[in-house]
């Protein structure tokens, strides 16, 4: 089992979290103080980290398989894991964006939310799940070439993976079709299906296929290349971007400046393991696993503590008090997300592998 990969989706879901904190920072009307500041440059690309981890994942663990036997297999236990965490957080946001957000409740289209049918994000329920639409479009993707063997998918994903950049280049630079005013010339699902969010899953697959079992050295400066780079990207979107850079019109640079550092992140944490360095192991286990359930209902807190007027209630503490507060407060999210795990997470992946008749291990 990957520790240091469980204990780096916990990292990317708090940086995540810790995004979304520091804009409930700035809106009580306190200074952000370095560390939210810091947050909020790097902590949207979260989410980058978890498209190189999820393409890392599916060819780790299907390297052997192939055929449409294991095409079926492979899209049943993706089905399980994302449904399973998902289902039980989607009642709830109905409920508190009714009640929270009705303007947003009643725009958004419940029945394409619910089953993670791509659509324009004014129409996500869930804002975060946005992401889960893109994982649903990777598991599809994978099924098709899991029918292959692994040279042939190997290479398959190869020119897939150049074919995303160039085109992506091509459109970002040449094109300007991510400019502000043609972006919204694109029509979404040409967007959704060629979008550079593709070359990190693809690239997180590439990495997985050349890491070999017996390669584990060097696995500290590869990290630490990844940790280099993560700040200076954070750095360009505030001195060039302008905290910009997860806009649309943006995304290029925002996949090119942060999942790269992702991959070498990613690989470093591999090898590390590879030669008996890992994170604490219940730890990352833990909170691992409940990485996705504290991505699912961070902002569910956050939406709720807001309409019940935090922020009057706050009006007038010294800056540092705010972002102590809401330090706490984000643990306290980590904590109900690590009890949500154990207690209810676990047992309905268990049912939804049963009622799927899911035959392999999940991972």
């Amino acid at each position: 089992m990957l520790i240091n990969i469980q204990f780096l989706r916990f990292a990317a879901a708090l940086l995540v979290v810790l995004y979304h904190a520091s804009a409930h920072v700035r809106a009580t009307g306190v200074d952000q103080g370095v560390f939210f500041a810091a947050a909020e440059a790097v902590g949207f690309a979260g989410v980058d980290i978890f498209f190189v981890i999820s393409g890392f994942i599916m060819f780790y663990t299907t390297d052997r398989e192939k055929g449409a036997r294991s095409a079926i297999e492979f899209m049943k236990r993706r089905l399980a894991r994302i449904y399973s965490g998902y289902w039980p957080f989607f009642p709830a946001a109905m409920a508190i964006f009714y009640w929270a957000r009705p303007d947003h409740y009643a725009t958004a289209d419940l029945v394409r939310s619910v089953i993670l049918w791509p659509q324009p994000l004014p129409y996500v329920l869930l804002d975060v799940s946005w992401t889960l639409t893109y994982e649903m479009y990777f598991y599809i993707t994978f099924s098709a070439l899991v029918l292959l063997g692994l040279r042939l998918r190997t290479m398959l994903l190869f020119i897939l993976f150049l074919l995303t950049l160039g085109f992506n280049f091509y459109r970002h630079w040449v094109l300007e079709g991510f400019s502000t005013e043609n972006l919204y010339l694109l029509g979404f699902y040409d967007q959704f299906l060629t979008s550079p969010f593709l070359f990190e899953f693809f690239a997180g697959a590439l990495l997985a296929s050349w890491l070999k079992p017996g390669i584990s050295r060097f696995g500290w400066p590869v990290f630490y290349l990844g940790a280099a780079g993560f700040a200076v990207a954070g750095w360009l979107n505030l001195e060039v971007y302008g905290g910009g850079i997860e806009q649309g019109f943006h995304v290029v640079p925002r996949v090119l400046l942060f999942g790269i550092p992702s991959l070498f992140l990613v690989g470093g944490l591999v090898l590390l393991e590879r030669s008996g360095r890992t994170a604490p192991r219940r730890f990352s286990l833990n909170t691992g696993g409940a990485s996705y359930a504290l991505y699912l209902c961070h902002t569910l807190f956050f939406i709720a503590t807001m309409k019940l007027g935090i922020y009057s209630a706050w009006n007038g503490l010294p800056a540092w008090q705010v972002q102590v507060l809401y330090l706490g407060y984000s643990a306290l999210i980590v904590i109900f997300s690590v009890v949500h795990y154990n207690w209810i997470e676990k047992s309905l992946h268990r049912l939804f592998k049963k009622a799927l008749l899911v035959r392999k291990p999940a991972v």
